[in-house]
């Protein structure tokens, strides 16, 4: 399994939601960000599975909303 760091977390976050990654942090959560919708959710965990070579089940996916919560999953 490929780890993946909390910059690289946020570097994904950022791509999708389009906000530059210097707004994000460990603390930020996804109703911080209007863009961080549910299309923006998929992909940001689309990615981070293809990064992980992870699967993260569907129910998981509409608890990860967090920066936070996406580390403490992948841990």
């Amino acid at each position: 399994m490929s780890k993946i760091d909390l910059e690289q977390i946020i570097s994904i976050v950022s791509k999708h939601i389009k906000v530059e990654a210097k707004n994000i942090n460990i603390n930020s959560k996804s109703k911080d960000f209007y863009q961080w919708d549910s299309l923006a959710q998929v992909n940001i965990i689309l990615e981070i599975e293809k990064k992980t070579n992870q699967e993260i089940g569907a129910n998981k996916m509409g608890e990860l909303t967090s920066i936070k919560s996406i580390v403490n999953h992948l841990k």
